[in-house]
Parts: C-alpha cells; sequence; structure tokens
C-alpha cells in the first residue's frame, strides 16, 4: 500500500509509518496540502497527475518552475470562511477566518468571491488545488495557456478540471 506526501520542501516522497497521531497540526495552518489527507481510493490519480505536470516539458518551456499542492482536504469551517469572501462585510471575513485557524486575510482579497458552494469535494478529500510557481511564487496570475495545459494534464489522469466551468471557472482546481 502505496501513500504519498509532500516534505516541508514540497518534493514529492513516499511517506513513512507515521500515526495519525502523530501527525501534528497548529491552529495557524488548517490549509492541507498533503495528498495522503485525500480519500485513499483518489490518491493515485493526484499523486500521478503532480508528477505529470512537474515533469511537464510544456509547462517549464512557459515559465513554470514547478507546480505545488495548495490545499487538499478542507474541513467545513473553512469552506465557510471561503465562502464568506466577497458575501459579508470584511470584519466579518476575518472573523471567519480567524475562527478557522486561517492567515489574516487582507482587504481586498475578503471582498473577492473564491467559492460559490459549501459543499466542494474538497471536503470529502477528492479535490486538489495544483498551482504553478515562477520566479519562486505561487503563479496565481498564470496566462490561460498556463492553466490549460495543467487541466488538460488533469483531464489525462482521470480527473475534472474546475477551468471548464462555465458559472465560476476554478483553474487550479481538479477533483476526481
Amino acid at each position: 500500500m502505496q501513500k504519498w506526501t509532500l516534505s516541508s520542501t514540497e518534493e514529492l516522497s513516499q511517506e513513512s509509518n507515521t500515526k495519525p497521531e502523530e501527525k501534528q497540526e497548529t491552529k495557524q495552518n488548517m490549509i492541507h496540502k498533503s495528498l495522503t489527507d485525500l480519500d485513499y481510493s483518489v490518491q493515485g490519480k493526484f499523486h500521478d497527475c503532480f508528477t505529470k505536470m512537474n515533469s511537464s516539458e510544456l509547462l517549464k518551456n512557459m515559465g513554470v518552475e514547478k507546480v505545488v499542492i495548495n490545499e487538499t482536504l478542507r474541513d467545513l469551517a473553512t469552506q465557510m470562511a471561503y465562502f464568506t469572501r466577497g458575501r459579508m462585510e470584511v470584519k466579518y471575513v476575518k472573523q471567519f477566518y480567524a475562527a478557522a485557524g486561517l492567515y489574516d486575510i487582507g482587504e481586498v482579497e475578503a471582498r473577492t468571491v473564491c467559492t460559490n458552494t459549501l459543499r466542494s469535494n474538497h471536503m470529502s478529500g477528492k479535490a486538489v488545488d495544483f498551482v504553478p510557481v515562477k520566479d519562486g511564487k505561487l503563479w496565481w496570475n498564470a496566462p490561460a495557456e498556463v492553466w490549460r495545459v495543467m487541466g488538460e494534464i488533469g483531464e489525462s489522469c482521470g480527473l475534472k478540471w474546475g477551468g471548464r466551468w462555465k458559472e465560476f471557472p476554478d483553474c487550479p482546481h481538479f477533483e476526481a
């Protein structure tokens, strides 16, 4: 039974036999980024996708240094915090973020809608947000062509790509 995880340097490696009770989470870092937090039945697809994205010469030629996992499993408190963005006053969005153990969100980000659901597949461990990195930083505003190539790689691994959604495209989002 293979399990995969990301180390602190975000490199893929086989997970050691760490017991669940040995995993430590701080209230300040409730965003899950490990493939092992996903539903076991879909871990292989996401691992294959992550590996293919990071070995893609096409992405490298487009300026992508690597692709990282920004988020995997998500709890209800985090999903609710995300859902408040752009729907509530900034002070309340900040309160939801604090209650979920998330970072201190800025005002512009708090006014920006980032999800239209309280039932994300992240909550069942069947979704991952992949983000390209350029110049050592998350490349959220990567050209559409970068996201398209990532989307096609994900789809070739049997995943659904959020960038194809008509009403609310979500380019980093992939789900099983």
